[in-house]
C-alpha cells in the first residue's frame, strides 16, 4: 500500500501539469484579403501551460498528410503563458492582401514548452469572402489482398469535414465504421481510410458520412480497384 501511495504521489504532479486547455473555436476560418480570425484559450487549471503558436501549411498527398512551416498567416501573440484560470486571445491574420485563388489549408499548432504539457492542432481554412464551392466527393474502394480501403476524392474548391462514416450493405443494414470525426478531405485532394474486413467484401453497398454543415452524403464506391503491390525489402 505504501508503495502504491508513493507511486501515486509521483504521478499526480505530472497529471496536474498536463491540464488540458479549452479552445474556442476548434475549426478556424480566415477571409482571404483583409479578414482576421480569433482563437480563445482558457486554462481551467490547476497546471500552468506555456508554449508557442506555430503556423503550418497543410497538404494531402496519396496516403500521407504533409505539414510545412508557413509565413502566409500571422499569429499574435506567438508566445503563450497561461497560469491556472487565465484566458488568452490569439489573433490570426493573413500576411498578404493578395487575393486567394483557392481555399488554403493550415494547421495551427500550440506547441508546449515542456514535453509533459499537452499539444494541440487546429485546422484553419483561408478563402475569399465569396467562399469556396461545396465539396464534390467521389468514392473508390481499394482492395489489397484481404485489406480494404475507402478512398475519397474531393473535386470541390472547399474542404470536406467527414464524420460518422458508415457502411450500408445491399440489404439495407447500416454499420457505423468511424463514429465522430473521421477526418478531412482538402479541396482538390484525396484521402483514404482502412476499413475492417467484411465477408461480403463491401460488394453492392454504399457508404454514408456527415459533412461540416450537418448534411449527410451518400458515397457509392466505384468498382473495387486493386492496389499496387508494395516492393519487398526492409
Amino acid at each position: 500500500m505504501r508503495r502504491l501511495l508513493l507511486l501515486l504521489a509521483a504521478v499526480l504532479p505530472i497529471a496536474a501539469q498536463a491540464q488540458a486547455l479549452e479552445l474556442v473555436p476548434t475549426t478556424l476560418n480566415l477571409p482571404g484579403a483583409q479578414g482576421r480570425s480569433e482563437l480563445w484559450l482558457h486554462n481551467p487549471g490547476p497546471g500552468h501551460w506555456r508554449g508557442q503558436v506555430q503556423i503550418w501549411a497543410w497538404d494531402q498527398q496519396p496516403g500521407a498528410e504533409h505539414l510545412q512551416r508557413s509565413a502566409q498567416v500571422l499569429a499574435s501573440p506567438t508566445l503563450l503563458d497561461l497560469p491556472a484560470g487565465a484566458r488568452q486571445r490569439v489573433w490570426l491574420l493573413p500576411a498578404s492582401s493578395a487575393p486567394v485563388a483557392a481555399e488554403q489549408a493550415f494547421r495551427i499548432i500550440l506547441a508546449p514548452a515542456e514535453p509533459a504539457m499537452p499539444r494541440y492542432s487546429l485546422p484553419l481554412f483561408r478563402s475569399e469572402p465569396v467562399g469556396p464551392t461545396p465539396p464534390c466527393l467521389r468514392a473508390e474502394l481499394v482492395v489489397n489482398g484481404s485489406q480494404f480501403m475507402l478512398r475519397l476524392f474531393n473535386g470541390g474548391t472547399g474542404h470536406a469535414r467527414m464524420s460518422d462514416l458508415a457502411y450500408e450493405a445491399a440489404g439495407g443494414h447500416r454499420s457505423l465504421l468511424l463514429p465522430g470525426l473521421a477526418g478531412y478531405v482538402l479541396a482538390a485532394r484525396q484521402r483514404q481510410w482502412q476499413l475492417p474486413p467484411r465477408a461480403d467484401g463491401y460488394a453492392g453497398g454504399r457508404f454514408h458520412a456527415r459533412l461540416q454543415d450537418g448534411t449527410e452524403v451518400i458515397l457509392a464506391a466505384q468498382t473495387p480497384a486493386i492496389a499496387a503491390s508494395q516492393p519487398s525489402g526492409l
